[in-house]
């Protein structure tokens, strides 16, 4: 698991280093640089024409630093300094006299629209922008998403809140985006994500006391953590080792759901799986998913006392009887619960407060309904969201979303797997019913909610790479589920978010 922190987070990061620890910000800074620089030489040719586009704060210096790297290497590195000079902090300040000694040409920001140079370095803002900037830098933005270089940005995209991703006016559109120490917020949350690029996390040597000494409520999952983290399989056991799924799910005319659901929780690794749907379901459900156990509604009551856990929602519907089996549950389950699809809806009808048993998992239309907030509004703050609801009802939330977001009300899992080919029906019913699956085998509600997500998205992952992200269909996710089990189990699942040098 690896942690995301805001840039104020970061900065009191760097802050506890330099005046706790007492490391010179200059040391930081050079190994900023450095870690930059050694990115840029991996990838690109010697016979890159270089210009670092460098503000007057200490992300400048870092650019400063990059560049005359560069040049002391044998690259063609050029910088440019935007900005007024009596606003220039003392890091940066060196480094322009620095880069000067050592004979880095420093040229116009005119410059930059004559498409002499490769590679762009974005070092304007990094994590310090906290509103809109001035028109210079607005003009200088504009310039450098127009040329044909290819751009890196240093620690953030320039114009890109680090905090929540939102754009702060304009924003470069950085092709790599190396960030230093630590992750960032803003560069996983949408817009950010998409103006961030490719994202490099470059060890710049904080102390472990100064990451250690600033918490923070953010993490994601890379793919190593699954081995640690999946439910382990005894040598000498049966399926009721594995526990055993209940699933209401279903209606007249929509049986689909239920079987995504039920063959999710089979493939997440559930012993058994007992589907309580309309009977008009049972012999297709039969026939497409023999392993499963069926019951009518009414039998409910006889057989909820047995699961393990329960997935209700996919696809019941709306009717009395749907609220019915709704209310029935959220009153009498003995065991941990997925709310899905129409159950959401259902039992926020039901009630306001459920408990740490119970987990929804809202898109955005069934978070409007939950909240009383408008999408617009919720698409703007996707963590604050997840957080407040997990609070306010009191149960976890999965925030189901581009960057899906999962919280119990006291820390946030964003997820960063998963692609717009997952955007079909029956993905969300398939997610549902890994939740259940891991759920069964003993995970707590919070981490099979996490780990339920992260696969998710890692299956569509696997099948986009396989077939399209266009076409994927939910019964794809099944197959990636099973091979994404299978690498993570052995180790050969390499993907991931991104690389950590």
């Amino acid at each position: 698991m690896r942690y995301l922190y805001t840039g104020q987070d970061a900065k009191k990061i760097d802050e506890h280093a330099i005046q706790i620890v007492g490391m010179p910000s200059l040391v930081l800074m050079e190994r900023a640089a450095m870690t930059a620089a050694m990115v840029m030489m991996e990838r690109e040719s010697k016979d890159a024409r270089f210009l670092a586009v460098c503000g007057t704060g200490n992300n400048g210096g870092d650019g400063i630093a990059t560049a005359r790297i560069l040049h002391e290497m044998g690259y063609k590195a050029a910088v440019t300094i935007v900005g007024y000079p009596d606003r220039m902090s003392d890091e940066t300040r060196k480094q322009v006299e620095i880069a000067i000694g050592s004979h880095v040409p420093v040229i116009p920001m005119s410059t930059i629209n004559d498409n002499e140079f490769d590679i762009i370095i974005d070092a304007l803002f990094g994590i310090g922008l906290k509103r809109d900037f001035e028109d210079v830098y607005e003009q200088i933005i504009e310039d450098i998403n127009k040329t044909d270089a290819k751009v890196y940005a240093l620690d953030m995209p320039s114009g890109i809140h680090s905090g929540c991703g939102e754009v702060m006016g304009t924003a470069v559109r950085a092709d790599v985006t190396v960030t230093f120490g630590v992750n960032k917020l803003g560069l996983i949350l949408y817009p950010g994500a998409e103006y961030a690029g490719e994202v490099i996390v470059g060890d710049i040597g904080f102390p472990h006391d100064s990451v250690d000494a600033i918490k923070t409520p953010y993490s994601y999952y890379e793919p190593s953590d699954i081995r640690e983290l999946l439910p382990k399989r005894k040598p000498r056991s049966h399926k009721g080792d594995y526990g055993y799924v209940l699933v209401i799910a279903g209606s007249d005319s929509m049986c689909g759901a239920a079987y995504f659901s039920a063959a999710a929780a089979y493939r997440a690794g559930a012993g058994l799986v007992r589907v309580v749907s309309s009977p008009v379901n049972r012999d297709i459900l039969l026939e497409k998913l023999p392993e499963i156990l069926f019951s009518p509604y009414d039998e409910l009551e006889d057989v909820i006392e047995r699961a393990d856990a329960i997935v209700i929602g996919p696809g019941l519907g709306l009717d009395g009887q749907s609220e019915e089996l709704v209310k029935y549950v959220v009153e009498n389950s003995p065991v941990p619960t997925v709310i899905d699809g129409d159950g959401i809806r259902l039992s926020r009808n039901i009630t306001s407060k459920l408990s740490e048993n119970f987990i929804l998992t809202p898109h955005t239309r069934e978070m409007s309904y939950l909240t009383g907030r408008s999408v617009a509004e919720l698409a703007d703050s996707p963590v604050s969201t997840a957080f407040d609801t997990a609070m306010d009802m009191d149960c976890i939330i999965v925030n189901k979303d581009a960057r899906t977001v999962v919280s119990d009300g006291n820390s946030c899992y964003i997820n960063v797997s998963g692609n717009n080919g997952m955007a079909t029906g029956g993905s969300g019913d398939v997610l549902s019913g890994i939740i259940g699956g891991l759920l069964a085998q003993g995970m707590e509600p919070y981490e099979a909610a996490k780990l339920a997500v992260y696969l998710h998205g890692l299956s569509g992952d696997v099948m986009a790479e396989q077939k399209s992200r266009y076409g994927l269909v939910a019964s794809d996710l099944l197959d990636g589920l099973t091979q994404v089990l299978k690498e993570g189990m052995t180790g050969t699942r390499n993907g991931g978010y991104d690389a950590v040098r």
